[in-house]
């Protein structure tokens, strides 16, 4: 029998008027123990509002784990005082110490929502942050983030990543209906490659018999490369138990009944999770990450393009988190890998811990934890030494040696981090780095 959600949960008329209420918010800046590799940032996520009026059907954060009080697509919560609290945390130092990407986006709503066009608290949050001197990473479904390209531009890196989960405008706006359509998503792309941003495409959730079949993913990974995308990270569908899953499973035996018994049989499992049978899922995202390769798009955001996001100890985390995904989806034993990254990831977080303890390091100025971990994974105590340029390959592959227990990967670690190589994400081959300003 299936879950029947309460009134709340149920899918309101998209022209119904939104309902917004305040919250006050208690925390800005915060930063995690290890960089974040999904979304590749050191500090959390920063978001002005908690529910979102895109009203897409497959939304995770409509399931009850997330505890969003109200219509999740329709009783927006603001937070109004956050460009307020950001400022403050920024004047008080609280993002001088580590260089790391600030990520701008949620799981539970999108910072450019529709009601974003007349509050503008997102813009005034990104005008809080900018004089922290640190990165940002971006992700929307909708075309109004090219308002704030103009401010993007003086943060010192930014990553634009928009979701797109089709390109078919009538599924789009069925699954989507208050997003931006695909093309003007796309769009973002374009212009944000063309004004000098790195940008993606986050392909999921990728829905079965809607939006997951070979000649959808097909024109989405083609218009993708057409966008001058840098990379598209596919994924499934997730159904969680209770109102998101139920609500989705209506959509389907209203609008597209002819699918709703090959979803009571993929997701007939009922995982807590909302995960579909594996039998279904992991062919699916191989045969999705293989076409990438193939084509020569990455399908995780590339070493290339978050190395400038973080400083080399979290880069190389990131880096390690995201061989074990790639190398794994192509069957590979990952086991001495798992191992390395495990003892790698121990050592960052106690080193870290304990450099965000060191008050007479704190009063340094330019990010001197960040300083001190690039100067720990060369061995050597000075912490003049540059965050993003060439470190010295030989003192450092000795360094990572002795913490990951691995010779070959320390060696390997350590020509990226020093530029003298790269990392392909399709091919997972390493090759000598390309001088800037040259032909391949």
């Amino acid at each position: 029998m299936l879950f029947r959600p309460p009134a709340a949960c149920a899918i309101l008329p998209p022209m119904q008027p939104l309902r917004l209420s305040k919250i006050v918010a208690k925390s800005g800046l915060s930063r995690a123990p290890l960089a974040e590799p999904f979304l590749v940032s050191l500090y959390r996520a920063l978001a002005p509002y908690r529910g979102c009026a895109h009203g897409c059907l497959y939304c995770d954060g409509r399931a009850e784990k997330y505890y969003v009080e109200g219509q999740f697509d329709r009783d927006i919560a603001v937070r109004a005082n956050l460009a307020q609290v950001v400022a403050a945390d920024v004047a008080a130092g609280k993002a001088a110490a580590e260089f790391g990407a600030v990520c701008f986006g949620s799981g539970v709503t999108d910072a450019w929502q529709p009601v974003e066009a007349e509050l503008g608290l997102t813009r005034s949050l990104l005008e809080a942050l900018q004089p922290a001197g640190l990165p940002v990473v971006i992700l929307t479904k909708n075309a109004l983030v090219r308002r704030d390209f103009d401010l993007l531009k003086k943060f010192p890196k930014a990553l634009v990543i928009v979701t797109l989960t089709t390109t078919d405008p009538e599924t789009a706006a069925l699954l989507e209906p208050e997003a931006s359509t695909p093309e003007e998503r796309l769009q973002v792309v374009r212009e944000a490659r063309e004004a000098g941003f790195s940008a993606g495409i986050m392909a999921m959730p990728l829905c079965p018999g809607l939006s997951d079949q070979s000649e959808q993913t097909a024109a989405l990974f083609d218009a993708a490369q057409a966008a001058d995308a840098q990379f598209v990270f596919p994924g499934g569908l997730t159904l969680r138990p209770g109102c998101q899953k139920q609500l989705f499973i209506d959509m389907v035996q209203a609008r597209r009944p002819a699918l709703l018994r090959s979803y009571s049989e993929i997701y007939a499992e009922n995982r807590v999770s909302g995960m579909p049978l594996k039998s279904y899922a992991a062919p699916l995202q191989r045969g999705w990450e293989l076409d990438l390769a193939r084509s020569g798009m990455p399908a995780r955001i590339p070493w290339t393009v978050y190395k400038e996001l973080l400083c080399p100890a979290d880069s190389l985390f990131v880096l390690l988190c995201h061989m074990q995904e790639l190398y794994s989806a192509r069957g590979v034993n990952i086991r001495p890998l798992k191992a390395a990254t495990d003892r790698y990831a121990e050592w960052l977080r106690k080193t870290r811990a304990s450099l965000r303890r060191d008050k007479k390091l704190l009063q340094q100025p330019n990010f001197p934890v960040s300083r001190r971990l690039t100067s720990l994974l060369q061995g050597k105590r000075s912490e003049d030494l540059p965050l993003l340029q060439s470190l010295e390959e030989n003192d450092m592959a000795a360094s990572l040696g002795a913490i990951l227990q691995n010779e070959r990967l320390a060696a390997l670690c350590a020509g990226l981090l020093n530029g003298s190589h790269d990392f392909d994400y399709c091919s997972l081959q390493v090759s000598l780095a390309i001088p800037a300003g040259t032909e391949p």
